[in-house]
């Protein structure tokens, strides 16, 4: 990944996809719902009601997709009057300011994950069954006499290190993108 330049809308839609997905929301309606809320041209928001003559989907859709972006705290709201009802009405959109810095907490999560899984590849003897490819420390294979728990084939001892390399070089990587977002997020 040298010399190739992050995208952060590409960050951005892995994240709403993941959120979506975690809230039984199809991930392609969450999304396109997002792009039209952070249209340029969106400065005073869209209604339920644009969002679904705009898009197709059911009111419930629609709702149910902003209750989730305004929870993650992705868009923002303001009130108004309905013209001809007189009843309030709420006009979405895009809450820019909160986006960078929820993408920057996402990172930093990932990054600790990392982390947790590096020390653990690094500071654990890892034993593999050749047949299924389950994984076992040192003690659980010593326990189970360095046989599989599933089919009883003898355990091999793994040679980790390739991915103890890959960790190291993703947090790495994931280190200095926090660090660049962190100048540009804290210095607007």
């Amino acid at each position: 990944m040298a010399g190739q330049e992050r995208d952060p809308m590409r960050d951005l839609e892995v994240f709403i996809r993941d959120l979506a997905e975690r809230n039984e929301v199809d991930p392609q309606k969450a999304l396109h719902v997002f792009k039209i809320l952070s249209d340029p041209g969106n400065v005073e928001g869209y209604s339920d009601d644009d969002i679904e003559a705009l898009t197709g989907y059911k009111q419930a859709e629609v709702r149910r997709i902003l209750r989730i972006l305004y929870d993650a705290r992705m868009i923002q709201y303001r009130k108004g009057v309905h013209p001809s009802y007189g009843v309030a009405r709420y006009f979405w959109r895009v809450d820019s300011n909160s986006i960078n810095y929820l993408l920057l907490k996402r990172k930093k999560e990932v990054l600790d994950k990392l982390r947790q899984r590096l020390e653990f590849e690094s500071s654990n003897e890892i034993y593999r069954c050749p047949r299924d490819g389950s994984r076992y420390v040192f003690n659980e294979a010593y326990i189970n006499e360095f046989r599989c728990t599933r089919c009883g084939a003898l355990l091999e001892l793994e040679d980790n290190s390739g991915v103890v390399r890959a960790l190291r070089e993703a947090v790495e990587r994931l280190e200095r993108e926090i660090e660049e977002d962190e100048r540009r997020v804290y210095s607007s």
